[in-house]
């Protein structure tokens, strides 16, 4: 019966249960599923009625923040919005929180605005978010005519559900927690949260009840499990185990340098703790030390930083032993820690500086470290000090340079393999190749090979410094041979390497560049030509000679075609010595430096100093770049000069001047050229003797320009500003598109000295399809420079000729753009005189000058010439008569636009006159022919035109004269000597006049020169006019007539020859000269031709005798009717008279001489 009673109670409790799950939930339906957990109000302090209009019922609760917490209201189960009530409002059906006043002053309350039509008692309902749902009933009484309010709590009726609790045992190697722990209710779920320990990992998880039942656990992650709440309280048992050693992969792994670069920092992702739990880091098998500080981490050292899970290194040792290791490339890495299997791993560095940390493979580094070292050391002297000072060609001082010009570079590449070109780089402070400095060395041995004794010292050491990629020497050198230089060098990862060797050499100082300057010294070019890359040594004093017949004269072989002082800019080679610039001037220089044909020689880095003379030759050129020459150039005919001009890259340069002079004379060629001086303020060696105002470049001749030439003279010294250029005596012609730009030197260096000539023409010209540039030397307070001096034409297509400014203050005058005779005749220009301006004022003309050693050209851009637009008209030349005297051509110009007005010579034009190619009289018009007048015009007008003016030869009838106008045949010559005159003036045969003649009845005339009269008979000579006499004529008439007496013949010989042997001895006729041998040895003698016994001498033919003429007869006409023909017949009695004549006279003479004897 207990039994039964038993089993009808738990049936009964088990209906109950099933009850209340129904019916709790239709009770949740009703309003109740917002409640919360906690605790709503437990009463209504008052409640009070307010508003004007409305019913407005004010609840005061204790809790506020409930009251702040409601969310919904209902009364008499309509629902009130939540909204501001105001007193004076007709709003109803609304609530809020606000303020009311009571008894006791202000509070705040729950306010709501009751409809009119509202029935008491009032239900009102409240949800607050987190509480449990409150009702409060609100009942209406009326006392005393006052209506007074009562709010009351309404207490659940329902009955309090039980609950139990849950308990967590206490666990080893780890903890267990529970969500909820308490007030639970069969049904609720659990969360458990199982944490173990590090390294140890759960092992079972147990939920027993009291009943010793079991609870079964769902596990929603790796710590966390939930179960379900018996009706029962229950215990949570968990037990924890060891967990399986962690392994770390290196993908998990990473290093990288602090922002410091100090440390090495490892750093392990997703293996939060494993830098705490590390108990030994092991490098290369040894243990290093754990360091108790991040910041004083040594080498052979590691610091744990367990906040952020990273393990340092050192990157640099600080210690002051070498000993103590930093990690390198190629180090093998082992760490220990609890729980975790050993990590090891191989640290690499890679050529771009990256670390990493890689499997080990065994093999240590895998990078290989080379060296090289590129360039050269200048040559030294012994004795030599402050090697690495020199003097700067283009500035005008001193500056310091190192004589070595070697670069240092590595490569990093795997193991096994060459570098390539591109795989060098520069070993400096930018390089990822990370030197160690106290472990590289620069050795510097003999080079006995070359024949340098092992046991030579060189005197120099090695400078590397490794934030730095040059490699130089310094010290005093010492003795003279040959040297090998190299470095070797040590990265701060232990890699080790050693360069290649350049040599050095160390010179006594005695050597003559004749047996310096030969091909053995020599580079070759894949060109066949070749290079001096360093002059050795740098400093050459001495020549010797290799030109035949000439001492201290060097001839450039011809194939060479650059010569280096050295290969860095600002540091230069010497060559010669500093003679007296008094010397130099006078032409007293010992040294000669010849250029020759076939030479194209460039010449970089050097100074070469007034002793030496240079010479291009014909078919040689020179071209000086980024150097000084102290003394003097010559460019003879066929040779070339070039300067601060790159020909490969087709650009100008700076850094090269001249400070002693370029001379070009005829046939000459200057091409592209920028030139400037420093002549008086740039030292000549050690000598500071010279000032100038000569200048920089002269032409002599013709000489020509090819591109463009720019010329600047020096500042002035004691005299005015350099001249730029001078030509004399030529012309200086511009090849096509060719620019000449010359500035006279300015006066600016001291304060009064006048602005330099731009251009000085001595009787010369400047022409060509091209343009020049001339411009006044500018200056502070003395005159300003003019741009072109002297006498001559500048004929070019455009000119800019700019005169200087001047300072009105010290009543200086400006610069003029000519001055003297200077003809300007191009169409294109431009011809200013400076001006004068105020103190206070700035140059107008400033950006017209050229900035030279900075700028590699002027501002060519800011030479701009007009075209000219008036016009020549010149009027044709009326000719006129040969008279022996100057005939001035009359020439008229006149305004081409205008031919009434008439032009001014030597204003608006000027004239040249051209002689016939056989005459050479100047500028004289006297000889007859067709002479070229060139009129060209200037000024304000353009324009060159010719005219042909003609001297007409004079026709006239020669006076003709001979010695003698017959002679007896005596078997001798006796040609006649001739003068020909007009008038008073004796003429010159070949010039005036030339003469022929013809014998007897020969029609056909013979040259008169070298004739010889001989045979009996009648001569005519003719003269025929020549040149200024061209058209006119003469005649003359000789006869050679018979000797009766003579036995022999008369030599009647009709072709005129003379059977004679030129003795002239009168042998037919020596029976019956009475001793007379009449012999003419040919000796210069007087005859007179007018003695009474004329027929005892014979006429003598020699034209340089000097002779008493007779005057033949005035007329042609005259002396052909007095001369007797031999075959005229009718002459023959007067023949035989004469013949009875000429034996008389015989007899005569020989009876007289044989008395006298």
């Amino acid at each position: 019966m207990k039994k039964t009673w038993k089993k009808m109670a738990s049936l009964f409790l088990s209906v109950l249960l099933m009850l209340s799950m129904v019916v709790t939930p239709a009770m949740a339906a009703e309003g109740t599923t917002r409640s919360g957990s906690k605790d709503a109000p437990t009463e209504v302090k008052s409640c009070i009625k307010s508003g004007l209009w409305t019913e407005i019922l004010n609840l005061e609760f204790e809790d506020t923040t409930w009251m702040n917490a409601i969310d919904s209201v209902t009364v008499n189960d309509t629902v009130y919005k939540n909204k501001t009530i105001s007193s004076f409002g007709s709003d109803t059906g609304i609530w809020d929180i606000g303020s009311a006043t009571g008894a006791y002053g202000s509070y705040t309350a729950f306010r709501i605005a009751n409809a009119d039509n509202v029935s008491y008692p009032l239900t009102v309902k409240f949800t607050a978010n987190g509480y449990k749902d409150l009702t409060v009933e609100i009942t209406k009484t009326t006392v005393s005519y006052s209506d007074v309010y009562t709010a009351t709590v309404v207490k659940d009726s329902t009955p309090a559900e039980k609950t139990y609790s849950a308990t967590a045992d206490s666990a080893e190697n780890g903890k267990v927690t529970l969500d909820k722990t308490s007030s639970l209710k069969a049904g609720d779920t659990v969360t458990v949260t199982t944490t173990p320990n590090k390294h140890y990992e759960l092992d079972t998880l147990t939920v027993k009840g009291e009943s010793g039942t079991t609870v079964d656990t769902t596990k929603k992650s790796d710590n966390e499990y939930t179960f379900t709440m018996p009706a029962e309280n229950v215990t949570v048992t968990a037990i924890f185990k060891k967990a399986a050693p962690i392994k770390i992969n290196l993908d998990q792994v990473s290093i990288s340098l602090d922002s410091f670069n100090r440390n090495w920092n490892v750093s392990f992702a997703n293996a939060d703790g494993y830098v705490e739990d590390i108990t030994e880091v092991k490098v290369n098998g040894e243990t290093w030390k754990k360091a108790s500080y991040a910041s004083f981490i040594y080498g052979g050292q590691y610091y744990q930083n367990t906040s952020d899970n990273k393990l340092l290194f050192a990157e640099t040792n600080f210690s002051s032993s070498d000993d103590a290791a930093v990690l390198k490339s190629g180090d093998v890495i082992t760490i220990t820690a609890d729980g975790y299997e050993d990590l090891t791993m191989k640290f690499v560095v890679d050529p771009s500086g990256k670390a990493s940390l890689v499997e080990d493979d065994g093999q240590g580094d895998p990078y290989q470290l080379y060296v090289k070292i590129a360039g050269t050391f200048d040559s030294a002297i012994k004795g030599q000090t402050n090697y690495d000072t020199v003097s700067s060609a283009s500035t005008g001082g001193s500056s310091s340079n190192k004589n070595s010009d070697v670069t240092v570079y590595g490569a990093l590449v795997k193991k096994g393999t060459e570098p390539t070109d591109s795989d060098w780089k520069e070993l400096d402070n930018m390089s990822n190749i990370n030197l160690d400095g106290k472990k590289c060395t620069v050795n510097i041995v003999p080079d006995t090979d070359k024949g340098t004794s092992a046991d030579s010292d060189s005197g120099m050491q090695g400078v590397y410094m490794t934030i730095s990629s040059a490699l130089s020497l310094s010290g005093t050198p010492k003795d003279p041979g040959k040297y090998l230089v190299s470095v070797s060098i040590t990265d701060m990862q232990g890699r080790t390497a050693t360069s290649n060797t350049l040599q050095f050499n160390v010179y006594s100082g005695e050597e003559k560049l004749a047996d310096q300057l030969v091909k053995e010294n020599f580079k070759q070019y894949a060109n066949g030509k070749y290079a001096w890359d360093i002059m050795e040594p740098w400093a050459i004093s001495n020549f010797g000679s290799n030109v035949d017949g000439e001492d201290e004269s060097v001839r450039v072989p011809a194939d060479l075609e650059a010569w280096f002082g050295s290969q860095v800019s600002g540091t230069y080679g010497y060559l010669g010595y500093d003679l007296a610039w008094k010397e130099v001037e006078k032409g007293n220089i010992p040294q000669t430096l010849y250029i020759p044909d076939g030479c194209d020689l460039t010449i970089t880095n050097m100074e070469i100093l007034s002793s030496v003379r240079i010479v291009v030759e014909k078919g040689g050129k020179l071209t000086l770049d980024d150097s000084v020459v102290q003394g003097i150039i010559e460019v003879k005919d066929g040779g070339t000069f070039s300067m601060n001009y790159s020909a490969y890259d087709e650009e100008f340069k700076v850094g090269a001047s001249i400070c002693g002079q370029l001379r070009l004379e005829d046939g000459a060629t200057l091409e592209n050229a920028a030139i400037y001086s420093h002549a008086n303020y740039l030292a000549n060696g050690n000598l500071t003797d010279r000032t100038t105002s000569e200048p920089v470049v002269t032409v002599t001749g013709n000489v020509t320009i090819k591109g463009n030439v720019y010329i600047e003279g020096d500042d002035a010294g004691n005299e005015i500003g350099q001249t730029a250029l001078r030509v004399s005596n030529g012309t200086l012609h511009l090849e096509d598109g060719s620019q000449l730009v010359a500035y006279g030197g300015s006066g600016k260096t001291l304060l009064y000295r006048e602005g330099g000539v731009a251009i000085d023409l001595d009787n010369a010209t400047i022409d060509g399809n091209g343009k020049v540039t001339a411009i006044g030397g500018d200056v502070l307070w003395g005159n300003g420079g003019n741009a072109v001096t002297g006498n001559g034409t500048i004929a070019t297509k455009s000119a800019f000729l700019q005169g200087a400014t001047a300072n009105e203050s010290n009543k200086a005058e400006a610069g003029k753009a000519t001055e003297g005779t200077i003809k300007v005749t191009g169409q294109y220009r431009h011809m200013e005189d400076g001006t004068v301006m105020g103190a206070t004022e700035n140059d107008p003309l400033a950006e017209l000058y050229w900035k030279t050693g900075i700028d590699a050209q002027p501002p060519l851009d800011k030479f701009e010439t007009p075209e000219v637009t008036k016009f020549i008209n010149v009027v044709d030349i009326e000719s006129q008569v040969y008279n022996g005297e100057v005939l001035k051509p009359v020439v008229k110009v006149t305004d081409a636009a205008d031919t009434e007005k008439v032009l001014t010579e030597d204003v608006d034009y000027f004239v040249t006159y051209t002689q016939p190619a056989q005459r050479s009289a100047a500028d004289e018009y006297v000889n007859a022919g067709d002479y070229t007048v060139t009129v060209t015009g200037m000024g304000e007008y353009y324009g060159t035109e010719t005219k042909t003016f003609t001297i007409e030869p004079k026709q006239m009838t020669f006076d003709v004269a001979a010695d003698s106008d017959s002679a007896i045949y005596d078997g001798q010559s006796k040609t006649p000597t001739l003068t020909i005159k007009d008038g008073d003036t004796v003429l010159t045969e070949g010039i005036d006049y030339t003469v022929s003649y013809t014998y007897g009845s020969d029609s056909n005339a013979a040259d008169f020169a070298g004739a010889e009269f001989v045979n009996a008979g009648e001569y005519t000579i003719l003269v025929t006019g020549i040149g200024n006499y061209a058209g006119s004529t003469g005649k003359f008439v000789f006869t050679v007539k018979q000797n009766n007496s003579d036995n022999n013949n008369n030599g009647s010989n009709n072709n005129g020859s003379d059977n004679g042997n030129n003795s002239n001895a009168g042998n037919n006729n020596g029976s019956n000269n009475n001793g007379n041998t009449n012999t003419d040895q040919n000796k210069n003698q007087t005859v007179n031709n007018n003695k009474t016994n004329g027929n005892g001498s014979a006429a003598s033919n020699k034209t340089n005798q000097t002779v008493n003429k007779t005057t033949a007869a005035t007329a042609n006409n005259t002396s052909a009717a007095k001369a007797l023909k031999t075959a005229d017949t009718s002459a023959m009695v007067l023949w035989f008279v004469m013949l009875a004549i000429a034996g008389g006279a015989l007899t005569t003479t020989m009876y007289a001489v044989k008395k006298r004897g």
